[in-house]
């Protein structure tokens, strides 16, 4: 594997180019000999932060540049945040490997960072940013007297709205990457809301069929199994598993979260009821032997029972 270099596809933003980074060092850490370069590139979700997500094609807008890289040829492999995939890869490519999750949990920032007022103690009418609709529901189940306020763009532009909003909701994982963490005011607990499905994982995306380059003709599914965490794999698979039954992506108020407990995966979902205007929850678990080669299969049935069981509450 000497002198093999591994082109990388991420988009421009400090933030991706940060985790990316984070990836890439991981793969050649795990494999001696190998280098690597970042393709780096706007995509759609970048450009055009003026209109939510939903508006204009949800969450592909954040990859399909870095697909059409893999494609022609132009990079081996992308890096993503798992969240900002569809819930279903296209044919033509697949999710070679995750890293570890890093912390899934949504984080409060008050305007006074770490010494600001908790969110359960703002006063009545406060406003609050977020750009997530998931998250919007949820915030209001807990303080329906608050103001939620659409914002989009970077985590700099997002925390720079403290300047006019009271507080702001991020992802923790972001933050942490970015060495931001000293700057939250408080976590919020999966029980009182919902991580988007797949935040805090990395995903490596990767051509079902290879391109024709040097480091092609190597195995480039043995290079990324060395920095698969099969725990998170198996998270991401039910998580998104979930998202794909419900056909459901980021104009849905929906979310699905998994986690391992003492070998039992526990996957707990919610879906707004536009209807009935009603939050609805529901929850898996079953006990799954990562070692075994079934493990990601029934994981996956895991997020589909799940989804059917939202769904036997939506009729």
């Amino acid at each position: 594997m000497a002198d093999l270099k591994l082109r990388i596809a991420t988009r421009k933003s400090a933030l991706a180019v940060a985790q990316t980074t984070m990836a890439a060092d991981a793969i050649v850490a795990a494999n001696p000999g190998l280098s690597y370069e970042l393709v780096t590139m706007t995509t759609e979700g970048d450009r055009r932060l003026d209109k939510s997500l939903a508006s204009f094609g949800g969450k592909g807008v954040f990859i399909k540049e870095l697909e059409v890289a893999l494609l022609e040829g132009r990079a081996d492999i992308a890096v993503h945040s798992l969240k900002d995939m569809p819930a279903e890869v296209l044919p033509e490519f697949k999710l070679a490997a995750v890293l570890k999750r890093e912390d899934p949990r949504d984080a409060f920032i008050a305007r006074g960072g770490a010494v600001g007022i908790k969110f359960m103690d703002l006063p009545a009418g406060a406003r609050v940013g977020t750009g997530s609709i998931r998250r919007v529901v949820q915030l209001k189940a807990l303080r329906p007297d608050l103001e939620y306020v659409p914002i989009r763009g970077n985590i700099q532009t997002r925390l720079g709205k403290l300047a006019e909003l009271d507080g702001v909701v991020l992802a923790a994982a972001g933050l942490k990457r970015m060495g931001l963490a000293d700057q939250v005011t408080e976590y919020f607990s999966t029980e009182q809301m919902l991580p988007a499905s797949g935040q805090g994982i990395l995903a490596i995306e990767t051509l079902n069929v290879l391109a024709s380059h040097e480091v092609a003709t190597q195995s480039i599914d043995a290079i990324l199994a060395r920095v698969n965490d099969a725990e998170s794999y198996a998270i991401a698979v039910a998580e998104m598993a979930y998202l794909k039954a419900l056909n459901a992506g980021c104009q849905f108020p929906v979310a699905s979260f998994a986690e391992f407990v003492d070998g039992t995966l526990r996957v707990r979902g919610i879906y707004w009821d536009e209807k009935k205007k009603d939050l609805l929850k529901s929850e898996v678990s079953r006990e799954i032997d990562l070692s075994r080669a079934d493990a990601v299969e029934l994981s996956r049935s895991v997020g589909v029972e799940l989804a059917n069981r939202i769904y036997q509450q939506l009729r």
